[in-house]
């Protein structure tokens, strides 16, 4: 029986560039040395409570590529739970516009190729605040960056508050020069299974605190007093891993059957009072087989990053992210 082969190569490149330094990812190293961080391949895979959860839209606009040049309906075993939530998961559409990603597929022979890479760039108009022992997360003490109530407005509009309960439960916003793009640092008491769930609270909490700032009792949630303070963790990594949820798996068409030899990510990021830097690649081969609302009082706003925390890059005309991160530690923290 003739064996072909499916190759899937992605590819994300975000180069960022500050006027002022430039900074370097540091040299890649394999996810089996971080006892406390995961990757997940998309937004509804669980989360962990106590690692660190890591995702890129790199693999799913490979695996859709790959359908589009199937042209078949896979079936996925009900038991291969992992794969099914990449082959039916629809959150990597419009996360980015056309004109921002490219993905090509061929067919060479029985072998079918797909890639995918897009360039993102989200450094600040103005350098934020950076702080050497301003934060501590959990025991260990991490750099950091941000602002302090008494900044220049210049820097405190770099820093929307989209809602605020209070100091254990807030969305903020980081703006960087590219208008069409947004961080966003959600940080909550409450448990969730899964970052789509995550989102989904962000959204309602970005529309009562849009109801809120009309009400003027509570206008001062959203304005920044001289004693508030927004202190962020500083992020750099650079971290590859195989999805062994994914390798060996089988799936089908009516004329074929297919098997996952390698499912492999490398993503790197950087996130500090400069900006956001990301790159991500993504490699997956697949071998063919045998066919087959109270008013309160104002108060000193402490937005303090100091406990669990979803990071998210996204266009701020999408639902979805293209880069995810649930901190629940310091591994990935600049220390």
């Amino acid at each position: 029986m003739v064996r072909s082969a499916v190759i899937i190569s992605v590819s994300i490149l975000t180069i960022f560039f500050s006027c002022t330094e430039e900074r370097k990812f540091p040299e890649v190293k394999k996810l089996s040395e971080y006892k406390e961080t995961e990757f997940i391949p998309t937004l509804e895979h669980k989360v962990s409570k106590d690692k660190n959860s890591v995702y890129c839209a790199t693999l799913l606009f490979a695996w859709n590529e790959i359908k589009n040049q199937i042209s078949s309906p896979l079936t996925i075993p009900n038991n291969y739970t992992d794969l099914k939530l990449l082959n039916e998961s629809t959150s990597f559409e419009n996360v980015l516009k056309k004109e921002e990603y490219k993905t090509t597929g061929l067919i060479e022979g029985l072998n079918i190729i797909a890639k995918a890479e897009f360039a993102k760039s989200l450094p600040f108009e103005f350098k934020l605040r950076s702080f050497d022992s301003k934060l501590k997360y959990g025991e260990e003490s991490v750099y950091s960056f941000g602002i302090l109530g008494h900044d220049k407005r210049e820097l405190l509009d770099l820093v929307p508050i989209a809602y605020y309960k209070n100091d254990k439960n807030f969305v903020i916003k980081l703006l960087p020069m590219d208008k069409d793009d947004e961080v966003i640092l959600f940080k909550t008491e409450k448990s969730f299974s899964t970052i789509s769930d995550m989102i989904v609270e962000i959204e309602r909490l970005t529309k009562i605190g849009k109801n809120e700032k009309l009400k003027e009792q509570m206008l001062w949630k959203y304005i920044y007093n001289e004693e508030d303070e927004v202190i962020i963790p500083k992020f750099k990594f650079n971290i590859e891993t195989n999805y062994i949820e994914f390798e060996g798996k089988d799936f089908y068409t009516k004329e074929e059957s297919y098997e996952i030899q390698t499912a492999w990510q490398r993503t790197a990021f950087i996130l500090d009072e400069l900006g956001a830097e990301m790159e991500s690649e993504s490699i997956v081969i697949v071998e063919s087989v045998d066919s087959i609302a109270e008013v309160e009082l104002p108060k000193p706003k402490k937005m303090i990053f100091d406990s669990p925390f979803l990071t998210l890059l996204k266009r701020r005309d999408s639902k979805n992210p293209y880069f995810a991160l649930w901190t629940t530690n310091a591994e990935l923290m600049i220390k």
